[in-house]
């Protein structure tokens, strides 16, 4: 629950709807600037009812099921503006699946000026979360011995869809916004002259309890600061050390000197920081709880998808 938080990344949570909101209908207005598809409104007279089947170009796993299903079936039709027109889906795969080149992954029936219109946002979203999703998976996949929980950091393009994506992939998602748990990044411990005691005293002193605290740190010495402190001066929440920037070596290092002062059971241990699909394995072996990784958002590749009038 701490940095696996996959139930506030539903359509019905408020906060989320608004960023599948944002890449949906906001999109959709974008794209259809001042005057709507011209292309399709001077080139096809009749708007008949077509169906539009979505396939896979490559191989992957699925995500944005659920996003694709809000915005064409159960929002208001009056979100989309100029496309008024109902949407009827059959969906042959669900999130989180894996599929091949050639597999359909949707069939999409309405009236062809509406279908042209939000062809590209849809397929848009799904290509960007399925390709977040599928990179996601080959790290997991990567680690699965080991037990270690993946997850992304707040260097996103999109936002929470980025972050729902990855826990389709079978990561986490650990802090979703600033004010939904406490992290005192190296910024906040500058301002605080690295004053640990200060800290934690602030820290302990919170009389709320947020779904995690933890503090970046990037070196041995200032995560033995912390871990002694955490001691001195419990927090209200679950307690976690990043040992951000540092090299597997030396994570490696910082655990096992944990371990040994007795600390390790009471706190979570993350490595974030220059973690790749290259070196995970080796900071997943070293003992920590988490890995966070800037490069499952910033740097997957969207999976190919199509869609082609039935």
């Amino acid at each position: 629950f701490t940095h696996k938080a996959a139930k506030f990344l539903e359509i019905k949570d408020r906060n989320y709807k608004q960023w599948v909101f944002r890449y949906t209908f906001l999109e959709l207005e974008k794209d259809l600037g001042e005057f709507g598809d011209i292309t399709t409104q001077f080139v096809l007279e009749k708007n008949e009812t077509v169906a539009g089947v979505i396939t896979a170009k490559e191989d992957g796993v699925l995500a944005g099921i659920d996003e694709i299903k809000y915005f064409l079936m159960d929002a208001d039709p009056n979100f989309r503006q100029k496309v008024k027109g109902e949407f009827k889906i059959d969906f042959k795969a669900k999130d989180g699946q894996k599929v091949k080149a050639g597999d359909v992954i949707m069939e999409i029936s309405a009236n062809s000026h509406d279908l042209l219109a939000v062809e590209r946002v849809v397929l848009n979203l799904l290509m960007r979360m399925s390709g977040v999703a599928t990179f996601t998976r080959k790290i997991v996949d990567l680690v699965a011995d080991i037990g270690v929980l993946i997850t992304p950091t707040r260097k996103t393009l999109w936002g929470l869809v980025d972050k729902k994506a990855v826990t389709v992939g079978g990561g986490g998602t650990h802090r979703l916004n600033l004010s939904d748990a406490i992290l005192v990044k190296d910024n906040h411990l500058k301002l605080l002259n690295n004053n640990f005691a200060e800290l934690f005293k602030k820290l302990a002193s919170l009389e709320v309890s947020t779904r995690f605290c933890e503090v970046e740190v990037e070196s041995l010495e200032d995560a033995m600061k912390c871990a002694e402190m955490s001691a001195k001066y419990p927090v209200k929440s679950v307690f976690a050390i990043m040992l951000d920037n540092m090299s597997a070596e030396d994570v490696k290092k910082t655990v096992d000197i944990i371990k040994d002062k007795g600390f390790y059971d009471n706190i979570l241990l993350e490595a974030s920081g220059g973690i790749t699909e290259k070196n995970v394995l080796d900071y997943a072996k070293t003992g920590i709880d988490i890995i966070s990784m800037g490069c499952l958002t910033s740097g997957a590749r969207s999976l190919d998808l199509g869609m082609e009038i039935k």
